[in-house]
């Protein structure tokens, strides 16, 4: 049956696409389209493209990060004001021009939150008036070590928010993935269905071309009465005036699949008509398993949940007393010669603590975190929420996906008998038995019975793809799904 459909929708949209490029397409092959050249899995892939560069420029923040900093050259000629012994001002000229390189080593430290470094520099300074005298100032080695006393400590957070995001994002990008596969399922039953919607108008109006005329043979001898002819005329102008929408919704359905597969309107797709999704053994217990392992919202819902965490911390760091201490340690040394700023080197210590602490505030900061422990009490009243809507839909779609199998077979066999009831009416009305009201009756159970089996085609693919994206695993080769992810 579904050789014959398909290849007689075929032939019957030859007149009408005749000057267009056919292309015959199976289900499998739009879904593969659809995944690699549709703008959706642009999309996908530039959203997993920036998660993943989100996560390397946290996993940087953790490393070691060297710097070479300078400013070569730098002029400077300006008139400045110096306070003399007897306290008052004058103003010199200086005109100068001075060299200044720096290297550093800098390490955040996620367990404190402060931040160690390095430094090196070197300095050159030519004066242009006076003496021209040439002076360098070099700090060959220098330690930095700043920490905030009290904090909430950005970085430690993002120890334990990045890595779930990424994770959120890996499978995200597959469930995207598997969205594009139940879209291009959608769109690609829409166009099928509106074909066969075209095939059945076509077949009518010629069926009921061929009625009318052997009604009017028969009213011409007196077999038939004046109401069954003309209830056949009405029935073959409602056919021409089914057949004019049907072609209408024909040609969207072809727009929107030839649209979201990347093709151009000289592309007419023809497609086929797909066998049954693959049977597979689904428990809810084993579903609900599969997917708390590897759908991203439990991977969200930790995230949430931290961030909502942090803000209280945040909010709490930020309400009192505030300290930051900063330590400096290490050499330095002048001279007129290169060479001799590296001798006769004398020590550099600066330390430094500095206090914030608010006298009065009317309550803001006390107000900032009850706000912050309002919004984590939503955010935890969400994720239930949520949490039990997820396993509601993992249970409602088990149970659907299981029904599908039946209604299959049951759908498959009143497509058949319901062809064989209308071909059986059909010569029982030629034979003068029956009247037209159950040749019409029988030609639209027909009709019917074939939408009806696809679209019952399309809800057990449809259930089976959403179970897929729900579990992010491959039943037929009882493994995870994993794309190839590519990394810019």
């Amino acid at each position: 049956m579904k050789e014959f459909l398909t290849i007689g929708c075929l032939l019957l949209m030859l007149p009408v696409f005749g000057q267009q490029e056919q292309k015959l397409i199976t289900l499998e092959e739009a879904i593969r389209l659809a995944r690699s050249q549709s703008l959706d899995a642009m999309m996908a892939k530039n959203q997993w493209r920036a998660a993943y560069w989100q996560y390397r420029n946290y996993k940087a923040d953790l490393l070691p990060n060297v710097k070479l900093t300078g400013t070569i050259p730098s002029f400077n000629r300006t008139m400045s004001s110096y306070l003399k012994e007897d306290g008052t001002y004058k103003y010199v000229s200086s005109n100068s021009i001075s060299e200044q390189m720096a290297l550093s080593l800098t390490q955040n430290i996620p367990l404190t939150g402060g931040q160690l470094s390095l430094q090196s520099q070197l300095e050159r300074v030519d004066q242009l008036e006076g003496n021209r005298e040439t002076e360098y100032m070099s700090v060959p080695f220098n330690v930095v070590f700043s920490q905030p006393l009290i904090t909430a400590n950005p970085l430690k957070w993002n120890t334990r928010i990045e890595p779930e995001k990424y994770k959120q994002a890996q499978q995200q990008f597959v469930v995207d993935m598997e969205s594009i596969a139940i879209q291009a399922v959608s769109c690609y039953f829409d166009l099928l269905l509106a074909m066969i919607n075209v095939n059945i108008d076509k077949q009518n109006l010629e069926s009921s071309k061929k009625l009318m005329e052997i009604a009017r043979g028969k009213r011409e001898r007196g077999l038939i009465s004046d109401n069954d002819l003309l209830q056949l005329r009405l029935n073959y102008l409602n056919a021409s005036s089914s057949l004019i929408q049907t072609e209408q919704a024909y040609e969207q359905k072809m727009f929107a699949l030839r649209n979201y597969l990347g093709y151009n309107d000289r592309v007419l797709l023809v497609p086929e008509i797909p066998g049954e999704c693959p049977g597979i053994e689904v428990s809810y217990e084993r579903v609900l398993e599969l997917a708390d392992k590897n759908n991203p919202f439990c991977h969200e819902v930790i995230c949430r949940l931290l961030n909502a965490r942090q803000q209280v911390a945040q909010a709490k760091a930020g309400r009192g007393f505030q300290a930051d201490v900063y330590a400096s340690i290490g050499y330095t040394g002048t001279d007129s010669r290169f060479k001799d700023t590296y001798r006769n080197l004398r020590n550099r210590e600066s330390v430094s603590l500095g206090i914030s602490i608010p006298i009065l505030n009317w309550g803001k900061g006390r107000g900032q975190v009850e706000l912050a422990r309002s919004q984590e009490d939503i955010v935890k009243v969400q994720v239930e929420q949520e949490t039990q809507n997820f396993e509601q839909n993992v249970l409602t779609t088990v149970r659907q996906y299981q029904e599908q199998s039946r209604l299959n077979e049951i759908v498959r066999l009143a497509d058949t008998v319901a062809q064989k009831r209308y071909k059986t009416a059909y010569e029982t009305f030629v034979l003068g038995q029956i009247s037209v009201l159950d040749l019409n009756a029988a030609r639209t159970e027909q009709d019917d019975a074939r939408r009806m089996y696809i679209s019952q085609l399309y809800s057990s693919w449809r259930y089976f793809y959403t179970l897929r994206k729900l579990t992010l695993y491959d039943f037929e080769q009882e493994q995870d799904i994993i794309y190839e992810q590519e990394k810019y």
